[in-house]
């Protein structure tokens, strides 16, 4: 074995003749050691925090201390630190149970011939599993700084669709707030509702297409006019397809205007060939929409809406995003925010 590099090793040892034998151990196979040895708990517990030790090497036994209750100490504040326990007599049973509660490794006094090989792979382990923390830290904050950049993005698509059409933002708004409520009662994972909220805020993107006469026409549109309309999920779909969300945001928008029975479009999609996340959008869309104020029609309430979807429900629309939904409202008493 040549040398690496310099360990840093804090012995708990009483017995100075027991240190020289490990350093000597460790000496002969070419490892350069800066030593520090203790023998009580005060000075072991203060060590670990000045000394910073890359392994700590524990009797087991000593007058006022042991190994397990070191073990635990290290376990509870410095689980990073390998520990070896170097003992003279440790039955089978105990050895395994401190190997259990944390400890790297045990060595008997009497075969120390095996201590440097512990010692160095207990110090690379420890190498290893800190830079695999430090890049699981890494991985996180990256991961953080491309979730907020793809809800600034959606927000800014929002804001591009608000500027053009205020209803249609604020509607698009109102349907977010209660895909989230929906969403949390049917015990969706934070990932779905993160990615259904996103789809949500921006579900009527492709209604940026739909010339604004028709958009906020007072009266009933004609079948032309509802043709232009029915392709905006479609437009949406274009707009956002090639964008590399983790869920699939497109699908939610092109789907949130099928139904269960096939009567819905842009394909008259049926049952679950209907992502589960649509199914839950175009209840919320259909409530909010029937509750609130058109350019056509005043608003006609929360009791209508859910009545909408009371009879739908299993025929058009999805039996448990209507259950949540009746929910988020007479039991969690849900209201839009505006």
């Amino acid at each position: 074995m040549t040398e690496l590099y310099k360990i840093r090793v804090l012995s708990l040892e009483d017995v100075p003749s027991d240190v020289e034998l490990q350093q000597d151990a460790l000496r002969c196979c070419n490892i350069a050691l800066d030593w520090k040895t203790v023998e009580n708990k005060r000075d072991f517990e203060a060590s670990l925090a000045d000394f910073q030790p890359d392994v700590i090497l524990s009797d087991f036994n000593l007058p006022n201390y042991d190994g397990e209750a070191a073990l635990n100490f290290v376990q509870t504040h410095y689980p990073h630190i390998p520990m070896i326990i170097v003992t003279g007599t440790l039955g089978e049973l105990k050895a395994v149970q401190l190997i259990k509660d944390g400890a790297t490794d045990y060595i008997l006094k009497d075969r120390l011939a095996r201590l440097p090989d512990a010692v160095m792979n207990a110090v690379e382990n420890a190498r290893l599993a800190t830079e695999h923390r430090e890049s699981n830290i890494k991985l996180a904050e990256s991961e953080r700084k491309l979730k907020k950049s793809l809800i600034d993005f959606v927000g800014s698509l929002a804001s591009i669709v608000g500027l053009r059409d205020p209803y249609t933002a604020g509607h698009q708004c109102r349907v977010a707030e209660l895909v989230v409520a929906m969403a949390k009662e049917m015990g969706l994972s934070e990932f779905q509702i993160e990615g259904i909220h996103l789809a949500s805020m921006i579900h009527d993107i492709g209604k940026i297409q739909v010339p604004a006469e028709i958009l906020s026409k007072p009266g009933r549109l004609s079948d032309l006019e509802y043709q232009i309309v029915k392709q905006h999920v479609i437009a949406g779909y274009e707009i956002m397809k090639d964008c590399e969300f983790p869920w699939p945001i497109a699908q939610m928008i092109l789907q949130h205007h099928e139904r269960l029975d096939g009567s819905g479009y842009p394909y008259g999609l049926t049952g679950d060939k209907i992502i589960l996340e649509a199914r839950i959008l175009s209840v919320a869309d259909v409530v909010e929409a029937i509750s609130s104020h058109r350019p056509y029609r005043p608003a006609l309430g929360i009791d209508v809406a859910l009545k909408e979807i009371t009879c739908g429900r299993g025929v058009t629309y999805c039996p448990q995003a209507v259950d949540a939904c009746i929910a988020s409202f007479r039991e969690r008493d849900f209201k839009f925010s505006a």
